[in-house]
């Protein structure tokens, strides 16, 4: 199984690569420095997921089937970096679609921990 930091961290260098390649092909315009942006987003939060935690065995995680909070959030994030491009008004419907998020995820969260105590 391969573990989650690989992947972004992989995909960040992979974004960072071609945040280069646009560079040099079209130096005057900025359209390279979305990539360039979500490359320094992920490849260090990849990096740090690669470190190894402590991990109790001792007792089971509860991890949830699907959540939908985390898609949420995502569709926020993808919004406000489509709001760069399209305008303001964008970045003020993604802020407001992961307030939103958050909310559903701390709800998420506390389920999540009342179900651990029973």
């Amino acid at each position: 199984m391969i573990r989650p930091g690989v992947i972004l961290a992989a995909w960040g260098a992979l974004l960072a690569l071609l945040a280069l390649i646009l560079l040099l092909f079209s130096p005057p315009q900025h359209d390279w420095a979305l990539l360039a942006g979500a490359a320094v987003a992920l490849a260090p939060l990849g990096s740090i997921l690669l470190l190894p935690g402590a991990r109790p065995e001792s007792e089971p995680r509860a991890l949830p089937e699907s959540s939908l909070p985390t898609v949420v959030i995502a569709g926020a994030l993808a919004l406000i970096a489509l709001g760069i491009a399209a305008g303001v008004w964008l970045v003020a419907v993604g802020a407001e679609v992961a307030v939103v998020g958050l909310f559903l995820l701390a709800r998420e969260i506390r389920a999540q921990r009342r179900q651990r105590r029973r």
